[in-house]
């Protein structure tokens, strides 16, 4: 089990945009991907950008932490993780001389809603990696040493994520907000992973690993035609199985206060934040415009803010979790203990003044700039439009949410930011989890106005 920090599109649209004032020009878009169905069921996404012959490519499965049964937190990345472990024909050591021979390294994950491979090649070795990936997910060994090789570094990291305050923070924040379902336990319980045996792992690879929930996305510069002959060969007589059952995890408001006491930390660290609207919705370029300049960004109000309490580079913190109706934003403050208090005032005191009076147009004019050039980047590279195919096919937004996607982020209006911090990001609403030393946070929390909950 590969424990990861968050990481989401929006993450993955805003980073590495640029600083400065950028025009707001007219968006770069590749050609429109092309989707097909195999008789297998599997489904087929092509799309084409740059000039170099390589290719990004994921075989992405319709099943996650979303199918993980009560009792098992941690089944879905045990099951990803032992792909790994050997195949019919392949064993461990010969799975990483191959994938090294072909020049990529092979990331094999489970999230939230999908289980995803992928990696990279030139386009010459498009039908290898293909090959290889088939038989990863078609003929795992899923054996008894296998198993018990995943489970032991499973526990081994999740012990050290328990001692991360971000960590921490993250799975009671979760817990709280999605009192029910996989998603209010990001990281497995210790006791309950030590539990789990090979049987689960194969009922969960039976139940949902096949063709019916399988979408495979190749990204690059590479010959149309043969790509889907080499495609068609390899997986249509994969066996169909059975679709994936509607599934909801809905996030809950709850205005709540938590604090994981960590006596003489030298650190707090704060999850603050609440559930959100999905990218689906047609406010959602106003959400974020005003995730951006607030505190998505180097230069936003709160990164700023922080900075000056820390005496440091700012660093942007906040983000859009979107998953399928279960979106939320969540702003993560990582600060001196002595500066905790003083660090939420500040992002309360933002909230309040954006609530009050629309920001300058300068202000608006950089954060509409840095989300546009930013998807214009991902949005022309190999990794990046296949992340955001991947992303579009999740929330079922259409090819159109990507090709209008700089018209509605320009069409927003100081007043929009406005309305949008008042509507969406009330911290009236929000739940609060602070991993740090109690005695010393809870008096600098009671000076907050208004007070936290």
């Amino acid at each position: 089990m590969k424990l990861r920090p968050a990481f989401t599109i929006a993450a993955l649209l805003t980073m590495g945009a640029a600083t400065g004032t950028a025009a707001l020009g007219a968006q770069t878009l590749p050609a429109a991907p092309r989707t097909f169905t195999l008789k297998s069921g599997m489904r087929v996404t092509l799309a084409h950008t740059g000039n170099v012959k390589k290719a990004a490519i994921a075989l992405v499965l319709e099943t996650g932490e979303i199918d993980e049964p009560a009792f098992g937190p941690g089944l879905a990345a045990l099951t990803a993780d032992i792909l790994l472990q050997g195949t019919v024909a392949r064993s461990p050591k010969q799975i990483e001389i191959e994938t090294a021979g072909l020049g990529t390294k092979l990331d094999v994950r489970a999230g939230p809603v999908h289980t995803t491979l992928a990696g990279d090649v030139e386009t010459a070795r498009i039908p290898r990696l293909l090959s290889l990936m088939a038989d990863l997910v078609r003929h795992p060994l899923l054996d008894t040493a296998g198993f018990s090789r995943v489970r032991r570094h499973a526990l081994a990291v999740l012990d050290s994520a328990m001692h991360n305050q971000n960590d921490l923070a993250r799975q009671q924040w979760r817990a709280i907000i999605f009192p029910e379902g996989p998603f209010g336990h990001p990281y497995p319980v210790a006791s309950t992973l030590a539990l789990l045996q090979l049987g689960h792992v194969r009922n969960v690879y039976d139940d949902n690993y096949s063709a019916s929930r399988a979408h495979l996305y190749i990204s690059g510069s590479f010959d149309d035609a043969a790509t889907e002959f080499t495609i068609r060969e390899i997986f249509s007589d994969w066996k169909g199985g059975m679709p994936p059952k509607p599934v909801s995890n809905h996030a809950i408001t709850a205005h709540e206060l938590a604090i994981i006491d960590q006596p003489g930390a030298a650190r707090s660290v704060t999850w603050i934040g609440l559930p959100a609207i999905d990218p689906a919705d047609r406010e959602f370029a106003k959400l974020e415009v005003a995730d951006m300049l607030l505190a998505g960004h180097d230069s936003s109000r709160v990164s700023l803010s922080i900075a000056a309490l820390e005496s440091t580079q700012p660093h942007a913190a906040s983000s859009i979790w979107q998953r399928r109706s279960a979106t939320y934003w969540v702003d993560v403050i990582d600060v001196r203990t002595a500066n905790t208090g003083a660090a939420l005032g500040a992002l309360i005191h933002d909230l309040a003044d954006l609530k009050a009076e629309a920001p300058l147009e300068d202000e608006v004019n950089r954060a509409r700039a840095r989300l546009i050039a930013s998807f214009d980047a991902r949005n022309n590279s190999r990794d990046g439009l296949l992340a955001l195919m991947e992303f579009m096919d999740e929330h079922s937004l259409g090819d159109g949410w990507r090709t209008e996607y700089a018209k509605r982020i320009k069409a927003v209006t100081r007043e929009d930011v406005r309305t949008a911090i008042a509507t969406y990001l009330d911290p009236a609403r929000m739940t609060v989890v602070i991993v740090g030393d109690r005695a010393a946070i809870e008096p600098q929390l009671k000076k907050l106005r208004p007070p936290l909950p």
